[in-house]
């Protein structure tokens, strides 16, 4: 089976109003080797906004002359399953262009890094691609050169992912990953309010309804909030 790690940067973060402006790959052997990088720059129909440049470092100039999306996808297509850390990103800008896998026919599977850490690190301090890459010691992912990877570039952060890809597949089973990432984030650690710091787990009862039942928070958390609550419940 073919699994691709895939990572996109772009004008800004809304899929409807915004446009790619570089894609980076690798596919995953059955040995947990990473081959056929690829990663490519593309010129979008509207202008990068200063809040994605200030991430990525990517301006228009830096496009000038670059091929349309259009031009390079096919570098990118065919795969069974692809992996992204925060996955929901990547598919939102990509579902639409990528089509089914050669192999199967069938639309591809979408695995997402970041829910699939939350379940296995969970007590991790943050779940960033970076600071899971040293928290898991892969400052050298694959035996390339730290100094070679740029961060927030597609290739760069491609490659990271890549290697914490394979060591969740330490830890978990693939059905499992697919799963987690089919579901809301599942978060462990309050991160807001006046119980912040305090596992969910160990929050008031009462305070984990109001925040499934009347806040304003995103989706998410209100699902974590459900999930915690569900586990008392069952206990």
């Amino acid at each position: 089976m073919t699994l691709t790690v895939i990572d996109l940067e772009s004008t800004g973060l809304d899929p409807a109003a915004d446009a790619i402006i570089e894609l980076g790959a690798v596919d995953v052997t059955p040995a947990y080797q990473i081959i056929n990088q690829r990663t490519h720059l593309v010129c979008p129909p509207i202008a990068i906004s200063p809040q994605a440049s200030a991430v990525h470092h990517l301006i228009d100039a830096d496009l000038v002359g670059k091929p349309p999306l259009r031009e390079v996808i096919e570098h990118y297509m065919g795969s069974c399953a692809y992996i992204s850390h925060g996955a929901s990103f990547e598919a939102g800008f990509l579902s639409q262009h990528l089509g089914p896998s050669k192999k199967t026919s069938q639309p591809p599977t979408w695995i997402c890094s970041y829910k699939c850490a939350l379940r296995v690190w969970p007590e991790a301090e943050s779940h960033s691609n970076g600071a899971l890459r040293y928290m898991l010691g892969l400052a050298n992912p694959f035996g390339i050169d730290r100094h070679s990877i740029v961060a927030h570039r597609a290739l760069g952060d491609t490659i990271v992912t890549a290697a914490i890809f394979v060591e969740l597949l330490k830890h978990a089973r693939w059905s499992q990953l697919a799963l987690w990432s089919s579901e809301p984030a599942l978060h462990t650690v309050l991160s807001f309010g006046k119980h912040r710091g305090m596992k969910y787990a160990e929050a008031p009862a009462d305070y984990l309804a109001w925040i499934r039942d009347k806040s304003d928070l995103d989706s998410d958390t209100k699902w974590t909030a459900n999930y915690w609550l569900g586990q008392r419940e069952a206990a």
